[in-house]
């Protein structure tokens, strides 16, 4: 992975997960404190050192609003921290950042260092207001243990950068291959959820739960032995979507389900026959402090166009794979985000 892809995706995911848990309390600037609680959660490095040492999401939910709460009384302030519920994120939109927050994204990707989830935790360690060392003192640990911690964690390829699928050697990537075929493509990543396998095996196994972390889709009716979904044309926010027709029906099928370690779904558009079917699997580890979720999305390809449009299609197929891989990432880092949003 190249430093710039490493940036770049590390930034986006951090954002999301940064502006997810400000929501959660109505703040409408992510900060400091924002930006550690989604490494808290992060899958790379950061993550895995800071849940080795015992760090949950909970326990750092609790610190922040207790360091907040402390904070107002030494100024003789006596005022209700707003209670935290759920994320708010995808019905208020972006957030803005503040300037220290935006900074520790810009440093980490800075010259001579990695733009990863780890140089992120080492310029919050080091920020100047030291809202993480007192986050960490209300943990039962310091900055110097996180460091070490850190140091003594194995280096792996970030949740941001996802492979392609085809690119996987051995037996999976073989049978992956037989399932969709030669011309599919798929992007993979994997996230951590803060919730139990079982948790997490009940929200991606039962077709009636998809729309809680899908979110093209917006209802799902049974249909014999499968079911068929209904776009969402009406987003979080309120926004109207604007869906094709033809797109708007789904039929879905489990097409596999593994003692509640994975799960495969296909779905397909019963009004564009000859159309490409998405295929999404889902594989649950257990981890510290929850699960690792492998998300692999595909596009399956359809018989395809006719005619002159039949001609051209390997050409713009392409010009066109470059942006199309990036939108497919995108769309698994969508339903990864999804999965672990709607158990936080």
């Amino acid at each position: 992975m190249s430093k710039f892809t490493q940036v770049a995706s590390t930034g986006l995911t951090l954002s999301i997960a940064a502006g997810e848990e400000a929501s959660r309390v109505g703040d409408g600037k992510v900060d400091v404190e924002h930006v550690f609680l989604a490494l808290v959660i992060s899958e790379g490095r950061a993550g895995r050192a800071l849940r080795d040492l015992g760090i949950t999401l909970d326990g750092a939910r609790t610190a922040v609003t207790d360091m907040h709460r402390d904070q107002l009384a030494s100024l003789g302030i006596t005022a209700e921290i707003p209670s935290e519920g759920r994320i708010r994120f995808l019905e208020q939109g972006g957030r803005d950042w503040s300037e220290r927050a935006l900074k520790l994204l810009t440093e980490a990707g800075g010259p001579r260092k990695a733009g990863d989830t780890a140089a992120v935790l080492r310029e919050t360690l080091s920020e100047p207001s030291g809202v993480v060392e007192a986050i960490l003192a209300r943990l039962g640990t310091t900055s110097e243990e996180v460091r070490a911690r850190l140091d003594a964690t194995t280096p792996s390829v970030e949740s941001g950068g996802a492979a392609n699928d085809d690119s996987k050697p051995g037996a999976h990537g073989q049978r992956k291959r037989r399932l969709l075929g030669s011309h599919t493509l798929a992007r993979a990543l994997t996230v951590f959820v803060p919730a139990a396998p079982d948790d997490v095996w009940a929200l991606v196994s039962d077709a009636m739960r998809i729309p809680e972390w899908d979110l093209g889709i917006g209802t799902i009716t049974p249909d014999g032995s499968v079911w068929e979904g209904r776009a969402r044309t009406i987003a979080h926010d309120g926004r109207r979507v604007k869906v094709k027709p033809a797109l708007r029906r789904q039929t879905i099928e489990r097409i596999a389900a593994d003692a509640r370690h994975r799960v495969e779904w296909l779905m397909s558009y019963p009004d564009v026959p000859r159309g490409n079917r998405r295929s999404i699997i889902v594989d649950i580890a257990p981890a510290t402090g929850g699960s690792d979720v492998t998300v692999r999305f595909a596009w399956v390809k359809g018989s395809g166009p006719t005619g002159f449009r039949k001609l051209v299609a390997p050409l713009t197929r392409m010009l066109a794979r470059p942006f199309v891989r990036f939108v497919v990432w995108t769309q698994a880092l969508s339903l990864a985000n999804g999965i672990s949003r709607a158990l936080r």
